[in-house]
């Protein structure tokens, strides 16, 4: 894992034109090359990872695993944050229905272990916050851009829950002593 700095301006000036519509897809998903760049597309909810989300991003990563014209995927945010983490709201709405919070913990589970096994050399470009699950998104990635305005956050840390997504590992062992208090 690697992180590197650059200017905001760099990251924010790759915004497609599909972030302004109304009607607009929680994944924007392009090629460039060889390249294919995922963008979390919803700004209003800070990119929270949703289940829709979750099951879109790993749809993608599993399509361009397979797929030899693809040599790596770059996954950005949308607007001012790279992902304020998972859709709590999700799981406090399904909190008297069993099955529907144990999908939504699946399917970004599932997407978080797939990160992490990954074949293919992944990047996230960070801007702005990363909490949570966007720090689990963010972390596997074998290499993270971020700009001078990113902050990282493991909140429920703080509550004393366990980070999940494997973050307790990943940040134990970043160099510089990145991930310690």
């Amino acid at each position: 894992m690697g992180i590197t700095s650059q200017p905001s301006s760099i990251v924010t000036s790759l915004m497609p034109a599909e972030v302004m519509k109304q009607n607009r897809e929680d994944v924007i998903a392009k090629e460039i090359g060889h390249g294919r760049v995922l963008t979390l597309n919803r700004p209003d909810h800070l990119n929270s990872i949703s289940e829709k989300m979750a099951l879109m991003l790993g749809q993608k990563f599993e399509k361009y695993e397979k797929d030899e014209n693809v040599e790596f995927v770059i996954v950005k945010g949308a607007g001012r944050t790279f992902s304020a983490g998972g859709e709590l709201k999700r799981l406090y709405d399904g909190r008297n229905t069993r099955d529907s919070c144990l999908e939504f913990a699946y399917r970004v589970y599932w997407f978080c272990h797939h990160l992490q096994t990954y074949k293919k050399p992944h990047i996230a470009l960070a801007h702005g916050m990363s909490m949570g699950g966007g720090v689990g998104l963010m972390a596997p990635m074998k290499f993270s851009v971020v700009t001078e305005k990113t902050f990282c956050s493991t909140p429920e840390a703080n509550l004393g829950y366990h980070p999940d997504c494997g973050l307790s590992y990943i940040l134990s062992r970043l160099p510089g002593r990145l991930g310690c208090p």
